[in-house]
């Protein structure tokens, strides 16, 4: 777990390799094809985003079913998911450290254990 934590932010490397700016690589996750959580950083600056009008995805479990685990939500594009996917596919890293490292600013979740719902074992 040490080594996770030392690699955790890695991912932020996009920003000096070709990202579109500090938006797509830097910043708190979040669950997408749902509605968004008051419990986002910056709650109101997610009202412009169309999905949060949308007649499936502004419902409470959106696109999922309740039990699916929070393996099987899309989570918004950061440092993080980019970390993740690396670690998952091109390191023996156990499930716990991939855990830390994609969810570490996921903070509706981190912080409170919002969205219980997707929650296949705590």
């Amino acid at each position: 777990m040490q080594l996770v934590g030392l690699v955790h932010d890695l991912g932020k490397l996009l920003n000096l390799l070709g990202s579109e700016g500090q938006w797509d690589v830097v910043g708190d996750t979040f669950v997408v094809g749902c509605a968004f959580s008051e419990k986002n950083i910056y709650p109101e600056t997610f009202a412009a985003n169309p999905d949060s009008t949308h007649p499936i995805y502004s419902t409470l479990n959106g696109i999922y079913k309740p039990g699916c685990g929070l393996d099987n939500v899309l989570i918004s594009w950061g440092h993080d998911e980019y970390m993740y996917t690396i670690a998952k596919e091109q390191s023996t890293l156990p499930p716990e450290a991939l855990a830390m490292i994609r969810y570490h600013s996921f903070y509706p979740y981190v912080l409170t254990l919002l969205r219980t719902s997707y929650l296949t074992r705590l």
